[in-house]
C-alpha cells in the first residue's frame, strides 16, 4: 500500500527555506516537495544514532523542478534537522519539468554544501541523456546550479542532431 508522506515536513520545509540548499534543478525555486514510498522509517532521535529518514519501495520525489524515482531513498538529516544529503538507489530516474535533460543510474547521492549530484555505477554505467547528447560513464558528477558536468572512468557521449 503506498503512503503519501508529506508529514516529513523537516524535508520540505528544509528545501522550502534554503532554496540555495535544494535538491537538483534551478536555484531559487518556490514550492513544495512531496516524496511517496511503500514505507518510512524514521529516526530523528539524537540518542539512536544518525538522524535519517529511509524511504522504501516505489520511491517517487515531486517538487517543482524535477521529478526523481528509485526503489530507496535515504535522506540524512544535520544536527539542526536541516537536510544535509540523500542517496537514492535502485533504478534511479531523475526527470528535469522542463524537458531538458533526464538521469538514470543505480545509485544517486546528493550533498547540499557542495550542490552536486553524484551519479554511480553500481553494474552498469549511469546516463545522463539531453537533448543534443547522452554521456555515460562510471561515475557522472553534475553541478546543476552551475550547468556542469565532470565524469571519471571509462566515459562515452553520443552526439545526436537536435
Amino acid at each position: 500500500m503506498k503512503r503519501l508522506y508529506s508529514l516529513l515536513g523537516l524535508f520540505a520545509l528544509a528545501l522550502q527555506a534554503a532554496p540555495d540548499a535544494s535538491l537538483p534543478g534551478a536555484p531559487g525555486t518556490n514550492g513544495s516537495t512531496t516524496i511517496t514510498s511503500d514505507s518510512l522509517d524514521l529516526n530523528l532521535g539524537k540518542k539512536m544514532g544518525n538522524k535519517q529518514g529511509l524511504f522504501r519501495g516505489n520511491v517517487s520525489v515531486d517538487e517543482p523542478r524535477f521529478t526523481m524515482t528509485s526503489k530507496e531513498m535515504t535522506v540524512f538529516f544535520a544536527d539542526n534537522d536541516a537536510v544535509q544529503s540523500l542517496e537514492a538507489r535502485e533504478d534511479v530516474v531523475i526527470k528535469r519539468k522542463d524537458g531538458s535533460s533526464e538521469t538514470w543510474s543505480e545509485k544517486a547521492q546528493y550533498d547540499m554544501g557542495d550542490k552536486k549530484l553524484i551519479l554511480l555505477k553500481v553494474s552498469k554505467q549511469p546516463k545522463v541523456i539531453s537533448k543534443d547528447k547522452t554521456v555515460f560513464a562510471d561515475k557522472i558528477i553534475l553541478y546543476p546550479e552551475e550547468d556542469k558536468m565532470l565524469t571519471e572512468g571509462a566515459s562515452r557521449v553520443m552526439l545526436q542532431k537536435p
